[in-house]
């Protein structure tokens, strides 16, 4: 059996495997790249993880996790979204709107999308006496987390998808952000429509609690990062090295629990990046991105190119990471798919159609790990039995707005 077939063949049970046995995709990744690297492809192992591990964007989200670690430790995060939510003095009906905008501002700066678990019982409580339907405030919610988090350079999302884009030759990472971006802010209208986000009950100042102030601590946790944040955007510091000097300052300022901090890190998104980064490292090197490349040529034409592939990205993400495995593994495809149609389907839209098709709709569905989270946030009187049907129905809604938007030429206008 040819090389390449095999090293595909790989990728694909590493991805089932750890679906079924419900283990990291990442660490059977590497188990495949250097069991068939060694044996199959005669490859040295060593060379396989000094090559394939992906150390910058490694060290860059390790880096942001780790100094954002000590705000969801102390508290920082949680407080600040409530005193957001309060600061709106009871006009429920821009809740989604603020609180899109907030949490997006949050990832934008590096906190992971999953401070959703902390944004969305804040929003939910605040709307609970005005009887706002909560799947608007989910929808709205994982938006700004992900809308913040893919379009920011200091971001998780941003990091991994942007070093996947430039390997192919794609430098202006507006161009495919951008796509997710219209996608998500298009969508969240529609549902705030469709579930008549304007129609509740008015809401008095006097009926909210009035979050704490902020602590000591806590209070330092907001400069450092607002320093760290200066660093970057006005000095030009590297990201990777400005995160984890404000991580080193709040060590060693005591703003919260060394133990903690680290243990609430999210090893498993980095190893799941960094396994399956070194399992496609050597699917390249035998061939088996290029014949993926062929075999998505041969089924798409001109006019179904980017529908189709939003389709793959979106069912692959279904069932395991965006972040993790999706775009890593589509990514490198797309230069072969582009060129095999001589151009007529550009390389960024491409790429822009992988993005939106996987973070853009499919991260709603609870199925997923962010959705996930999401639904188990939720407050205990809420039913999240309808919750999760209804989350599941959007995910598919989802990826059809991403389909339409794609298909009526809207992606290619930030090209």
């Amino acid at each position: 059996m040819d090389n390449a077939l095999i090293s595909i063949i790989g990728l694909i049970l590493a991805i089932i495997i750890g679906i079924k046995r419900k283990v990291n995709i990442g660490i059977v990744s590497l188990l495949f790249a250097f069991s068939l690297g060694f044996f199959v492809f005669k490859m040295n192992p060593r060379e396989i993880y000094v090559k394939g591990w992906p150390i910058g964007i490694f060290f860059v989200m390790m880096s942001s996790m780790f100094m954002f670690s000590f705000a969801n430790v102390n508290g920082t995060m949680k407080l600040l979204s409530e005193k957001l939510a309060y600061g709106i003095k009871g006009k429920i009906r821009i809740l989604p709107l603020v609180f899109f905008i907030v949490t997006g501002i949050m990832t934008a700066c590096g906190a992971d999308p999953t401070i959703v678990a902390f944004m969305l019982p804040v929003a939910i409580h605040i709307s609970q006496k005005a009887e706002l339907n909560p799947i608007v405030l989910c929808v709205t919610i994982l938006a700004g987390a992900l809308t913040g988090s893919a379009c920011s350079p200091l971001a998780v999302i941003g990091i991994v998808t942007s070093g996947l884009a430039v390997k192919e030759g794609i430098t202006n990472y507006f161009s495919i952000c951008s796509a997710t971006a219209t996608t998500m802010i298009t969508f969240s209208i529609v549902v705030y429509i469709i579930f008549k986000g304007w129609k509740i009950k008015k809401v008095r100042i006097e009926d909210l609690t009035k979050p704490e102030d902020f602590n000591v601590d806590q209070k330092r946790t907001l400069a450092v990062i607002a320093v760290v944040v200066i660093l970057i955007l006005f000095i030009k510091m590297d990201i990777a090295a400005a995160a984890f000097i404000g991580g080193a300052i709040m060590l060693i300022l005591g703003v919260a629990s060394e133990k903690e901090a680290i243990k609430s890190i999210n090893w498993g998104t980095l190893i799941m990046v960094g396994g399956t980064g070194v399992l496609v490292h050597v699917m390249t090197a035998v061939g088996g991105i290029e014949l993926l490349s062929k075999f998505l040529s041969s089924i798409m034409g001109e006019k179904t190119a980017a529908p189709l592939m939003a389709i793959i990205a979106g069912a692959m993400t279904f069932v395991s990471s965006a972040t993790g495995v999706v775009m890593p593994a589509l990514f490198p495809t797309v230069s072969g798919i582009s060129a095999s149609m001589n151009g007529a389907v550009s390389t960024a839209e491409l790429m822009q159609v992988i993005q939106a098709g996987s973070l853009g709709s499919v991260s709603y569905s609870p199925l997923s790990a962010l959705g996930a989270v999401a639904l188990a946030s939720l407050p205990d009187y809420i039913n999240k039995d309808k919750v999760f049907t209804q989350l599941l129905i959007i995910a598919f809604a989802g990826l059809g707005w991403t389909i339409l938007l794609s298909f009526l030429g809207v992606f290619k206008l930030f090209i």
